[in-house]
């Protein structure tokens, strides 16, 4: 039993994501550098998952303090409202609004 895929022959238990080694559910998988992987590593080796749902980002995306986040999860560390790119504080690696930035740094 094999599997033709990316341009090679692979044993079926074989064919699985570089990274986790599971099978590809429905077949569907990723090509990253000439090999297999399934969706969650994909989008890791690119560099696109959420850092707040560590879940792959495939449309609009805000990034900041070097990491991308879905929109909807980019909120302050304390208050969990959502923040805008350029409206936020920093502290100790972690993003807030300027209300709570204040009262927690201030």
């Amino acid at each position: 039993n094999y599997v033709s895929a990316l341009s090679s022959q692979w044993h079926a238990d074989c064919f699985v994501c570089r990274d986790c080694r599971q099978p590809f559910h429905g077949g569907s998988f990723f090509d990253h550098e000439g090999l297999p992987y399934c969706e969650t590593h994909y989008h890791a080796k690119r560099g696109s998952l959420c850092a707040g749902c560590h879940k792959p980002i495939t449309g609009r995306c805000i990034t900041a303090m070097f990491r991308k986040f879905h929109p909807e999860h980019f909120v302050c560390a304390f208050c969990l409202k959502q923040l805008n790119k350029g409206t936020f504080k920093e502290q100790n690696d972690k993003p807030y609004c300027h209300t709570c930035f204040e009262k927690l740094f201030g």
